[in-house]
């Protein structure tokens, strides 16, 4: 028997000028051992949701080797996953075993293949790896990295352990050193190592200590050590077969203090190299292999070779060293000992694997001790037709680690022709193939499509129609006449449908716990009905970026993609088919705000001057959060010099005809307002009066489209408390310098999470001046101040309040007593039924002077309702709006009273929305549910007509905004 290898596979050549042997045992032709009876454990260092403190699975693998060590079990396979970036720089010890029917498994074999081997690098503390104590475990396809020349991996008082394809790299040491790359000590017996490489980098290659018992070491590569290829020592039943070891400057295979076992099909290549022949080389001399006299009575040695570096300028070097005697050719130690019967040497030029016509090739003992069915790296061992069999047994195997294979080369251009069309299509490809062992050869064609292979034999072009869609794999394979047979694969012969796939996309926001990323997108791409036909897949976000897609998924791809400020995106995906032919889907993403509330605290104090302008900064408003696109501000003006209207715009913009508070002299006071910012965070804000006034501005809350944050709950405008008439609980003034307690969650619709609280807070029946507060009803309280007035005024002011128990505590900071009232316009928290903020440009939306907003130029008469369409201008939509941030001001009022501001088409409420006094001119902030249809209410409950401003500064939109 013999198997052919395709010409893509070459054997491994030796690369003396470096030191360095091409290929290695990394298994790249071994199947995957497969998970096994129990569970497959999985680490992945650099996953970024790695955790030593989770199960290992999958989706959520350990980050160490060590804290899968620890926990598996018997039947278990340790699935170490690799990557070219990061290796496992620690030392693991397991202490773990398996059971002869359910062994333990750690396995660094590439997950899925296009991933790189897992490397271990050893730390100079102890070996990378140390089995300890252990039964019945199997480690194998890791790499290994020894940058301090010491113990690589140990194995200690443990049975029946099997170490395979492993590999061992760093460069040569240029000074003396003493590691050994895999050590097994005297109390542990029956291990196999098997099929790895050992490159240059400690001072033995394999070691066995005394004491240890049916020791294997079979089928590796070991690269110029400085003491030792494969040292036995003090060992029964030690089989050394197969191996390859190449030994410039040490003996390449040692048996000593009374070793018994099997020295077979081993090679052991003699090379100089001066880079290597230096003071590192601690026995350039050694011979290359060696029993001692202890040792010799219960060895036996045959079928071994000896190479040589062709170069005439080699040192001298004995060959054998046995019982004391030395042996310069196999011939003399044949004849001194009556070992190596079949031993050969004199060969020169030595390479990994045997070069074709190479008395290696065939002359091994099929029936050694050890000897694997397969070489290191995988291939089988083969019948070589060019060389005569010289090997006892059958199995053909070369001597040492690495297998001549045939070379069986395809040609390159025999590809389906063509690779695409519409189906049917009808298809053309060549079978030129050739043996270099001149075997002849046939051919069967596997299209793919479960029709009957086509078989002929080199050189005959085969046909074939695919009648049905479909992409399919062509396989040909070629076989000897003996049965064994290579194989080669042509994936994606495409039969295309009449029409190319269809595409659907769809999105939506991205929610966590209850809150929303208004700006965070989830883009959903149900997989197509022949996703195999997709080519590729770009999806266009609408904002100027883009991102590829996976093409061929079977199930519905998703992709998130954060947008860079609120506003209306159209997302475009774009699907190619392998045929060229495209189809597009298309989908609109409202990106808006989500609110984040703030602990108040009044962060800037300036006085500005007769129609001065403050730049207000990112920082100083706390809108230099992720995202922030408006901030929600609490101004309190003083000592004010004339009366005027404060106007917040963002900076670099156009100073907009709007008010957000108003003031005049000799009185305090205060009014919460939202506005936009720039990028940049900045806003200005300007001082309309002829005179100077001191404003106090604190941040109340930010609206955020990249921070998870709370929507917006508008609600009817309803009375929570009012002690005039014992709503709330209290029925009675409350006086000067003392609190009451206000509960909001669990009533009115309010839920008890919810975060924060949009009140009209109003004081009245008032003895003398004074202020309101309203703090939250916890330890760490938020206080914001509510309204100020003077002896006998009735004052409103909106605020926004956090809450932790859904309460509120309301205090009278007046020297006399006052009665207060609450009412709710809304309250922020999860995001069922919520709604999201999108700024404007501020706007003058109503004006009763000017006819703006109404059409006509009339105050709004005494217990008068104005209708005021709030949607569908100004950058308001024109559906979807469920309230308005407004702020509301009734200028130089001929008497006293206050507005109702409410849904269209609801009735009535009786609550505040202003507080006016005859001759003041006052601005507060509203936010107000809309009506169905897109309306508000402006109800003037005073006795006098007066004029109404109305100022746009934001909407809201039922989430998800749409």
């Amino acid at each position: 028997m013999h198997r052919s290898r395709p010409a893509v596979g070459l054997s491994l050549a030796l690369v003396v000028a470096v030191g360095v042997m091409g290929g290695g045992g990394a298994g790249r032709a071994a199947a995957d051992p497969g998970p096994g009876p129990g569970r497959t454990l999985y680490v992945e260092n650099y996953s970024a949701v790695c955790s030593d403190s989770g199960t290992g699975t999958e989706s959520r693998p350990f980050c160490t080797v060590q804290a899968a060590a620890d926990v598996v079990e018997p039947g278990d396979t340790v699935r170490v996953l690799g990557s070219s970036l990061s290796a496992y720089s620690q030392a693991v010890t397991l202490t773990r075993s398996g059971t002869s029917d359910e062994p333990i498994t750690i396995s660094g074999a590439p997950l899925p293949s296009s991933r790189s081997q897992a490397v271990l690098a050893t730390p100079a503390s102890a070996p990378a790896l140390t089995l300890k104590g252990v039964h019945d475990v199997r480690v194998e396809s890791l790499a290994f990295s020894d940058e301090h020349h010491a113990d690589v991996v140990a194995v200690t008082a443990s049975d029946r352990v099997t170490l395979d394809r492993l590999t061992v790299a760093n460069s040569a040491p240029t000074v003396a050193v003493t590691g050994t790359a895999i050590g097994v000590d005297g109390t542990s017996s029956d291990v196999t190592v098997a099929r790895t490489s050992i490159y240059a980098g400690t001072a033995y290659g394999v070691r066995v200590e005394p004491g240890a018992a049916r020791v294997t070491v079979t089928t590796n590569v070991i690269l110029t050590q400085q003491r030792g290829g494969i040292a036995v020592s003090g060992a029964a039943d030690a089989d050394v077969t197969g191996n390859t070891v190449f030994a410039p400057c040490a003996t390449a295979i040692s048996l000593d203090g009374g070793s018994s076992g099997v020295v077979e099909n081993n090679v052991a290549a003699f090379l100089s190299n001066g880079s290597l022949q230096t003071g590192a080389c601690q026995t350039p001399a050694a011979p290359l292999y060696a029993v001692s006299a202890d040792s010799a009575s219960r060895v036996t040695a045959d079928y071994n070779a000896v190479t040589h570096q062709q170069s005439s300028s080699a040192p001298a070097r004995t060959e054998y060293s046995w019982a004391g005697a030395s042996y310069t050719t196999s011939g003399a130690f044949r004849d001194g000992t009556g070992q190596g019967a079949h031993d050969i040497d004199g060969i020169t030029a030595p390479p990994a694997t045997p070069s074709e016509h190479s008395p290696l090739i065939d002359s091994a003992d099929a029936t050694a001790p050890g000897e694997l069915g397969t070489d290191q790296e995988g291939h089988a061992r083969v019948d070589d037709l060019l060389v005569a069999d010289t090997g006892n047994g059958t199995g053909h195997p070369d001597r040492g680690a690495l297998e001549r294979q045939d070379t069986l080369t395809i040609s390159a251009d025999d590809d389906p022709t063509p690779p695409k069309g519409l189906a049917p299509l009808g298809i053309s490809m060549k079978t030129d193939a050739t043996s270099a062992w001149g075997a002849a050869l046939t051919y069967s064609a596997d299209f793919g499509d479960g029709s009957a292979p086509a078989t002929g034999t080199p050189g005959t072009p085969v046909s074939h129609t695919y009648t049905a869609p479909g992409r399919y794999t062509t396989r040909i394979t070629f076989t000897e006449p003996d049965g064994t047979n290579a194989e080669k694969s042509y994936a994606g012969v495409t039969a295309g449908t009449a029409t190319p796939p269809a595409t659907a996309l769809s999105v939506a926001p991205d929610t966590a716990a209850g809150q929303v990323n208004g700006g965070f997108a989830r883009f959903t791409v149900p997989a197509p009905a022949d996703p195999w036909e997709v080519g590729y897949r770009t999806l266009s976000f609408g904002d100027g970026t883009q991102d590829n897609l996976p093409a061929d998924d079977q199930g519905p791809t998703q992709t998130t993609h954060q947008y860079p400020a609120p506003g209306t995106y159209t997302a475009t995906l774009t699907q190619t088919d392998l045929l060229g032919r495209t189809t597009t889907a298309r989908t609109t993403f409202h990106a808006a705000d989500a609110f984040v509330a703030t602990t108040s605290q009044y962060d800037t104090e300036k006085t500005i001057a007769a129609h001065g302008v403050l730049k207000l900064s990112a920082a100083t408003l706390r809108a230099d959060s992720n995202g922030a696109d408006a901030v929600q501000l609490q101004l309190a003006t003083s000592n004010a010099k004339a009366s005027g209207t404060l106007t917040l715009y963002p900076h670099g913009t156009t100073r907009p005809g709007t008010g957000d508070a108003t003031f005049e002299p000799g009185r305090t006071t205060t009014t919460e307002t939202t506005v936009k910012v720039t990028p940049t965070g900045s806003v200005d804000l300007y001082n309309g009066s002829s005179g100077a006034v001191t404003v106090n501005i604190a941040t109340v809350g930010l609206q955020s489209h990249a921070q998870y944050a709370d929507t917006y709950h508008p609600v009817a405008p309803v009375r929570l408390l009012d002690t005039r008439t014992g709503t709330g609980g209290t029925r009675s003034p409350v006086a000067g310098g003392h609190s009451l307690t206000l509960t909001a969650g669990g009533t009115h619709g309010v839920p008890a999470n919810a975060t924060a609280l949009v009140l009209d807070v109003t004081a009245t029946t008032t003895k003398a001046s004074g202020d309101l507060t309203v703090a939250t009803h916890s330890t760490n309280d938020s206080v914001v101040s509510g309204p100020y007035w003077t002896t006998g005024q009735s004052a409103t002011t909106q605020v926004v309040i956090p809450v932790y128990d859904g309460k509120v505590v309301l205090r009278n900071e007046s020297k006399a007593s006052a009665n207060l009232v609450a009412d709710l316009a809304g309250w922020y928290g999860t995001t069922a039924n919520g709604s999201e903020f999108l700024p404007v440009t501020p706007a003058r939306i109503l004006s009763t002077r000017t006819g703006a907003g109404t059409g006509k130029v009339a105050r709004l008469a005494a217990h008068g309702t104005l209708k005021l369409k709030v949607t569908g201008a100004h950058g308001v939509p024109a559906t979807g709006v469920t309230a308005v941030d407004l702020n509301l001001t009734v200028p130089s009022p001929s008497g006293s009273g206050y507005l109702v501001a409410y849904p269209d088409g609801t009735s009535r409420p009786g609550t505040y929305a202003l507080s006016f006094a005859k001759g003041h001119t006052t601005t507060a902030r509203a936010l107000v549910r809309t009506g169905t249809n897109g309306e508000i209410d402006l109800y003037n409950a005073g006795s006098t007509s007066v004029d109404v401003y109305a100022d746009l500064v934001g909407d809201y939109d039922v989430f998800p905004a749409g």
